[in-house]
């Protein structure tokens, strides 16, 4: 299973946030869930990358050709598995998320997360990604304002099966598993 992270690549004396991040990536790791993203490797990322190699998981970073060539992860040790792929444009590459991942988890970001979150959401209400399930990390860094923002559109009606908000890591993981694998998921 792959999930698309989408989250800021700033970490402005977030020190609590980052260990969340750095959680979000153990988890991922420990549920065998690979994590697949798009941003330079700074900020959240890093630490989920992090955390990701530290439980010796599999991460795919998707490319714009020549950018964030130095950003890139450290060579990988142990049985941890880096993928790299390049795309030629920013919408191919939103593209490629869409459609690789099997889920998406959405942390704290700029307007860059929030164009992310919006192509998922078009891409589940009006395209060929139906039943793909969306998690919203609400903590410190992402308040409970995303909700009724995203509830002043007519399409959020069609999302409630498929988009969810939890403060919980592990149960936000297991959610996104279990929604994306298909089974039921007693967490959450």
């Amino acid at each position: 299973m792959r999930v698309t992270v989408c989250c800021g690549t700033c970490l402005e004396n977030e020190e609590k946030l980052a260990k969340t991040a750095r959680a979000i990536g153990n988890a991922l790791a420990k549920n065998h869930i690979e994590l697949v993203y798009c941003a330079p490797l700074a900020g959240l990322m890093r630490e989920i990358v992090k955390g990701v190699f530290e439980k010796e998981g599999a991460v795919t970073g998707i490319y714009p050709s020549g950018s964030f060539a130095e950003d890139l992860p450290p060579i990988v040790t142990g049985s941890s598995t880096y993928t790299e792929f390049y795309t030629d444009t920013r919408e191919e590459q939103t593209q490629q998320l869409l459609e690789m991942s099997d889920a998406y988890l959405v942390l704290p970001g700029g307007f860059g997360t929030l164009e992310e979150l919006s192509s998922v959401c078009t891409f589940l209400t009006l395209g060929p990604l139906p039943g793909k399930p969306i998690g919203v990390l609400v903590n410190e860094g992402l308040k409970d304002g995303l909700k009724p923002l995203l509830t002043m559109f007519e399409a959020w009606a069609e999302l409630p099966e498929t988009l969810f908000f939890l403060s919980d890591v592990e149960s936000l993981i297991q959610r996104l598993a279990a929604k994306g694998s298909g089974k039921e998921c007693l967490a959450g």
